[in-house]
């Protein structure tokens, strides 16, 4: 009587391929939406983008209710005043700081490399450049007493 080795490696069978096929089928779609979601992730780890965001935001509250702005240190800062309160936001070293009536200061941006503000009547226009190469600009329409 002859014995059939069931798992000999004698050959590669059609029954083994497909099952291989269903098993690489399975694995290379996670392998791209792994891609896709470590790509997004090191997007999201830029923190300039973010802390420019938040940046423009607090601006924005500043600049609501202002009386007076001012370019100062041609175009690497600005002097706001609102309510009789004078604030000074300015390029100091590589941040953007705040200062309340010329004292101590609140650093608000990290890591900028470079920062111009200019005001064309009553728009207000912010360019700043990130240690990294990142560039970043907002614009805001003054609502200024006449």
């Amino acid at each position: 009587m002859h014995r059939v080795n069931i798992r000999s490696s004698k050959g590669f069978t059609f029954l083994d391929s497909l099952l291989e096929l269903l098993a690489l089928s399975i694995m290379l779609p996670l392998a791209a939406m792994f891609y896709l979601f470590s790509s997004q992730f090191l997007v999201d780890l830029d923190s300039s983008a973010t802390e420019f965001r938040l940046f423009a935001l607090e601006l924005q509250q500043y600049l609501d209710g202002s009386e007076q702005i001012y370019i100062m240190r041609d175009g690497k800062g600005l002097r706001i005043v609102r309510e009789g309160v004078v604030y000074d936001i300015e390029l100091y070293g590589s941040v953007v700081r705040k200062r309340k009536d010329q004292l101590g200061h609140e650093i608000m941006l990290t890591d900028v490399k470079n920062s111009f503000f200019q005001l064309k009547g009553k728009r207000l226009t912010i360019q700043l450049e990130f240690q990294s190469g990142a560039k970043e600009e907002a614009d805001y329409a003054l609502a200024l007493p006449d």
